[in-house]
């Protein structure tokens, strides 16, 4: 795990803390993590995103969500 994961967005989530990191000048936050990948680190990728109709309700079985 790395220390700053990706989101969907510019924001970056800063992986100990869970803090959400918005991309605006002047954060300190912001150019920390900066920092950190000038200095080589490497981000975690976004999670995938989650097919809506997949989001069905939570009696559904694996077969009746996949359409098995």
């Amino acid at each position: 795990m790395a220390d700053y994961q990706l989101t969907a967005t510019d924001v970056v989530i800063r992986t100990a803390d869970k803090a959400h990191i918005p991309n605006v000048p002047g954060n300190v936050d912001r150019q920390q993590y900066e920092q950190w990948l000038a200095d080589g680190g490497v981000p975690d990728p976004a999670p995938p995103k989650i097919d809506p109709a997949l989001n069905r309700h939570w009696f559904d079985t694996a077969a009746q969500i996949l359409g098995v």
